[in-house]
């Protein structure tokens, strides 16, 4: 055999536990890690988020603040425009422009001729240390101020606007103009206020934010020019959209198309996070970058910690481990030698009472070497001591089992005849099961047969009966309908009869028309008669004449239509009648066809009771063959568990035969096994 490879237990143990102990480690410092770095990152978004809203809204209060000078201003000209004078705008503007520090200067701005019939007026204050300067430049002078950014910004909508960001060249100030338009009471454009706005505050405010993680803000205006947050140099004369890194460009560009949100960029090799909003009035951006490295510094130093202290503990439980294993090692090799005799035959091996009783895995093992030195003592001490028995036993198993060779022989060959009748019985069994089967397929094709003709015969009494209901309210409504018919004649005769009245009613008015006609060409010919006097009565007759000839036309129109109408009664009349008498001839037939589905009817219900009983013959027969089919199965059933019992006790009996002759076989091998063991025995030393 193969010398195995020795391995002590602390290498064991070492080559196990540290390595569970290093990868749960680096699970919990992973998992932690994450887990802190999501707490810092949510952090920094609702720190970054807040510290952007607030920052926001103060820019935001001075910018609405300046712009409300503007339009109150606007609104006042509005109203009192009638009713100023040049000194009492000069003296508005003294009083507005030191209403706010970041207010450094105003002007109003009419258009052509809106003040009075001067072309331009252009009223304008400023800051001159702590006074308030006025000057008259822009009315005087040659600037087109129509033209004007911050003109154009407040004219072209109506709740104002806001002009770029710029550098005052007199004073080397950032500032930015808000604008807002005045009207006139008809709607017309009259002109606009204007407040320059000193932005240096607002840049102050950037400056000095203060951000966690040592952050950094920063203002730009809507196209990326820098505002605040930079060096001075760079304030309005550079723009973040020119910066040569494209990681920061990538980011400005993102800025400056959302309105607000996060992104990433690199610089110096360093990742930073960018968050951005921006203030509504003028649409500046505000974006404040913090560097991962700051962000993440705290704990990164908290993981060097966190993996020192591992390597440490790592250290000390592996010096616990060494300690400890060499101490079961021990008592680990004490047992290896005693199993090592007892394998060389040594029983009577001596235990420390000590390591017996220990509570732990050792001492177990030492209480199972000591209990199986005991019991093989026991087992080889009987073994001796029965060996002999065990020799004479196994002679005269021997010779019995050569005696039970010779009967089991007889018996199976008197099994073998029974299983061969019991074969036959079976398969004449399956010829008998399989003629009556064939019985049952017919029984099972007229029971079929049988049910659908029952099934029919149910179907053509249903519809029989259907039909002959339908044919009798069929007959109803046919009488009905003759009925209706008849009422119909009636009618129509009586139609007849009043177109006759009419007729002779028509014939009456033509009389009478023509006799007023004559009537009416006699007073004409009187009036003639009668000169001037009787003109008037010959206009008269003459109207009275021209209405006879309409009554006697209108009257013979009527009586064409009379006629007309008269000679359509008569068809109708007779087109009735010959309706009705085919109404009646399809009545007696149809009382005809309910006389046939009654017979029909008869002859279904005398012929189904038949059916009934032959089905029921038919389910009897068949019920007694599926019977005969059941008993015929079990007994085939039955045949072939005999032909098959039969066949087992014939193998049995020769497999018993050759299994006596294997114990035979047996008996005598165990004889020299026995002897052989009881020399092999005397190997052990079991005694002291």
């Amino acid at each position: 055999m193969k010398k195995q490879r020795k391995k002590s237990i602390a290498k064991s143990l070492i080559s196990f536990i540290v390595p569970v102990i290093v990868i749960a480690l680096i699970l919990i410092s992973t998992i932690g890690y994450n887990f802190s770095k999501n707490i810092i990152t949510d952090q920094l978004d609702y720190s970054m988020r807040t510290k952007l809203q607030e920052t926001v809204q103060q820019i935001n209060l001075i910018l609405e603040r300046e712009k409300a000078i503007a339009q109150s201003y606007a609104k006042t000209v509005e109203v009192d425009a009638d009713s100023l004078t040049e000194d009492d705008y000069n003296e508005l503007l003294q009083k507005y422009v030191p209403m706010y520090k970041e207010t450094y200067a105003m002007g109003v701005w009419f258009e052509p001729y809106a003040f009075g019939n001067v072309e331009k007026y252009a009223p304008y204050a400023h800051r001159d240390g702590n006074e308030v300067v006025l000057s008259d430049s822009y009315t005087t002078g040659d600037t087109d101020i129509w033209t004007t950014e911050w003109y154009e910004a407040g004219s072209s909508n109506p709740d104002g606007g806001w002009t770029k960001a710029y550098i005052d060249p007199s004073t080397d100030v950032s500032m930015v103009t808000a604008a807002y338009p005045f009207y006139q009471p008809a709607g017309e454009l009259m002109g606009v206020v204007s407040a320059d706005i000193d932005i240096s505050s607002i840049q102050q405010l950037i400056t000095e934010t203060k951000i966690d993680f040592n952050g950094q803000a920063v203002l730009f205006e809507d196209d990326g020019v820098f505002l605040g947050g930079v060096a001075e140099e760079r304030l309005i004369s550079e723009n973040i959209l020119d910066d040569p890194n494209s990681s920061l460009v990538a980011a400005a560009e993102k800025m400056l198309a959302e309105e607000s949100g996060e992104a990433e960029y690199t610089a110096d090799q360093e990742n930073y996070f960018f968050y951005y909003s921006t203030i509504p009035n003028t649409n500046w951006k505000i974006g404040i970058s913090v560097s991962e490295n700051n962000l993440y510094g705290s704990l990164n130093q908290l993981l060097t910690i966190f993996v020192v202290s591992s390597i440490v503990a790592i250290a000390v439980v592996t010096t616990l481990i060494v300690i400890y294993s060499r101490r079961m090692g021990n008592t680990a090799k004490k047992y290896s030698q005693i199993a090592k005799l007892v394998a060389d035959g040594e029983l009577v091996n001596e235990f420390n009472e000590k390591d017996l009783k220990r509570g732990d895995e050792l001492g177990d093992i030492g209480r199972s070497l000591y209990s199986m030195q005991h019991n093989l003592v026991d087992v080889i001490r009987n073994f001796k001591d029965n060996a002999a028995s065990i020799d004479e036993h196994a002679q005269n198993l021997s010779s019995f089992s050569e005696q039970m060779s010779a009967t089991s022989e007889n018996v199976a060959t008197a099994i073998a005849t029974v299983a061969e009748g019991a074969s036959d019985q079976h398969e004449q069994l399956k010829t008998v099961n399989a003629r009556v089967a064939q019985f049952g397929s017919g029984l099972d094709f007229m029971n079929q047969s049988i049910n659908e003709v029952d099934h029919s015969t149910n179907s053509i009494l249903v519809m029989a009966s259907e039909s002959n209901e339908e044919m009798n309210r069929m007959t109803v409504s046919f009488e009905t309908l003759n009925k209706t018919f008849r009422e119909l004649i009636d009618k129509v005769k009586s139609v007849e009869l009043n177109i006759r009245n009419v007729n002779e009613m028509t014939e009456l008015i033509n009389s009478i028309s023509d006799q007023t006609n004559l009537l009416a060409l006699n007073a004409a010919i009187e009036a003639a008669r009668a000169g001037e006097s009787g003109k008037g009565f010959a206009v008269v007759a003459n109207e009275i004449r021209v209405l006879a000839e309409k009554s006697r036309e209108s009257s013979d129109q009527i009586d064409t239509i009379i006629k007309g109408v008269f000679q359509d009664t008569g068809e109708m009349v007779s087109s009735t009648e010959e309706v009705n008498e085919e109404l009646l001839e399809q009545r007696d037939q149809l009382q005809a066809t309910i006389k046939s589905f009654e017979e029909i009817i008869h002859a279904v219900e005398t012929i189904s009771p038949k059916i009934k009983e032959t089905r029921e013959s038919s389910v009897k027969i068949q019920n007694e063959k599926d019977r005969i089919i059941g008993e015929l199965e079990k007994t085939g059933a039955i045949a072939e568990d005999v032909a098959a019992s039969a066949e087992e006790i014939s193998a049995s009996a020769q497999e018993m035969s050759a299994s006596t002759e294997e114990v035979t076989t047996s008996a005598e091998g165990l004889g020299e096994m026995t002897n052989d063991m009881t020399d092999k025995i005397k190997f052990f030393n079991v005694d002291k």
